[in-house]
């Protein structure tokens, strides 16, 4: 049925009525209204798009959740792609890390009690700062030629990787 949504000043919306069926437990869900701002669609089409949107809100949970996300809202647009392209990238490069790195990773050095256990993108995120602190990425900057090369570690016994005690 097409109403008028009041928090969306006074604009026509679709509203749908439906249950979800469980299989596992064989139970219907509370019913629940759908809208939609698109009126001309069908229910089942409504049910159909709002079906397929599940498949991302994983997606934008871990966005606002742990990419916070949810804290860019001050942020010019260029500003908050670069940002997200970065975060975006950095999260990539753990998952594919944590594909190929089975053999090579130092997992006495960063989790020996974990032995045995995969590697998760959060053991990768904890060698990366081990082996990334104390790098002094702006210094390897050339402002004047635009250019970055990778900088020297400092050598700050602080920020020195834990080694293995036996």
């Amino acid at each position: 049925m097409v109403v008028l949504a009041r928090f969306l000043k006074g604009r026509q919306v679709l509203a749908v009525w439906c249950e979800f069926f469980n299989e596992k437990t064989q139970t219907w869900s509370k019913p629940r209204s759908l809208l939609a701002t698109e009126t001309t669609l069908t229910a089942v089409e409504v049910i159909t798009l709002y079906a397929r949107r599940w498949g991302i809100e994983t997606l934008f949970f871990n966005l606002k959740r742990w990419w916070g996300a949810n804290n860019l809202w001050q942020q010019s647009r260029r500003a908050l792609g670069l940002w997200m392209m970065i975060r975006s990238t950095a999260w990539t490069l753990t998952q594919l890390l944590v594909m190929k790195a089975k053999d090579s990773f130092p997992m006495d050095i960063i989790a020996p009690w974990r032995k045995g256990r995969p590697i998760t993108g959060g053991l990768i995120a904890q060698w990366m700062r081990i082996e990334f602190s104390g790098l002094s990425f702006i210094a390897g900057y050339d402002q004047k030629s635009r250019k970055f090369s990778f900088p020297e570690q400092r050598h700050d016994p602080r920020l020195q990787p834990l080694t293995h005690v036996e």
